[in-house]
């Protein structure tokens, strides 16, 4: 029965949006092998990356490299390609091809030419990180990787900051500091789940305010590749008791950790859109009980 199914869904002139493993690399779907192996080409996104699953594998197809800086000359020889007959395979570094990356304009190209193509669904770090931060899922926004331009960064962090549902963005090591700065600034106090080499050997997931994140990872720079997932908005956190329970916490923390009253203050009030005579009039009132 399984020989059947496959004869009659892999065949000549198609092109294979192959899901790959995001780390560990036996998180890859059995369909997902056996049309790799049975591929004429297969579209990478880096050779040497791909090379590391696929020789694991003992897959040995000709690999077409396939980048933002080459997609309109490789789309065009991959289609050419498969209008001859042949069969291609697109896979991506890591998880869901078209998910930023340059995987977009192939997909565009094969339906604009009515070209045959299919899906094959695999790991995604979206998803994964998604689930692993513990927020809500019903209703999520992915927001790609974000500018690296300062204004622009800026501005799209305002954007996040302004949807309520919960938001999942890709960020490189090195701009992790910069961003969770620039997030410290406009979440007022939303948590956020840094979600460091999912499914790898020194996976990593750590919860907090953008601020609390900041602090860490300005003295414990990251590695590997990353995540963020920042929290849906809780509407319960507007209502006064909820609000002052929230302040009070934070409080404690601050001054747990040493902070001066007066900085303790000031961090809490700016953290949760609070003036800073309300948080120190609070302040009194836990340091008279």
């Amino acid at each position: 029965m399984e020989k059947k199914d496959t004869e009659r869904y892999f065949g000549e002139g198609t092109l294979y949006i192959c899901g790959t493993p995001i780390g560990n690399l036996k998180d890859i779907t059995l369909r997902s092998l056996e049309y790799l192996k049975k591929a004429d080409f297969i579209a990478v996104e880096s050779i040497n990356h791909s090379r590391k699953l696929l020789s694991h594998y003992g897959i040995r197809a000709p690999l077409i490299s396939f980048r933002e800086s080459n997609r309109e000359k490789r789309s065009k020889e991959i289609l050419h390609k498969l209008r001859q007959g042949a069969s291609v395979a697109f896979i991506t570094d890591a998880g869901m091809p078209t998910i930023s990356d340059p995987g977009t304009y192939l997909v565009n190209m094969a339906i604009q030419e009515q070209v045959s193509f299919t899906v094959l669904p695999g790991p995604s770090a979206v998803l994964t990180a998604l689930i692993k931060s513990g927020y809500s899922g019903n209703k999520f926004v992915f927001w790609g990787f974000l500018s690296r331009k300062a204004g622009n960064l800026k501005k799209e962090i305002q954007s996040i900051a302004e949807e309520e549902k919960t938001g999942v963005i890709y960020e490189a090591p090195h701009r992790l500091v910069k961003t969770l700065k620039e997030m410290g600034k406009a979440l007022k106090g939303r948590e956020v789940a840094v979600c460091r080499e999912l499914t790898k050997k020194f996976e990593e997931v750590r919860r907090g305010t953008a601020d609390d994140l900041f602090l860490h990872y300005s003295e414990h720079p990251p590695r590997g590749e990353i995540t963020i997932v920042i929290s849906s908005v809780d509407k319960t956190r507007n209502e006064p008791e909820a609000l002052k329970e929230e302040c009070i916490t934070k409080l404690m923390v601050a001054i747990q950790k040493g902070i001066t009253p007066r900085e303790a203050v000031k961090q809490v009030a700016e953290s949760l859109s609070l003036r800073r005579n309300e948080v120190y009039k609070i302040y009194l009132e836990l340091q008279k009980n």
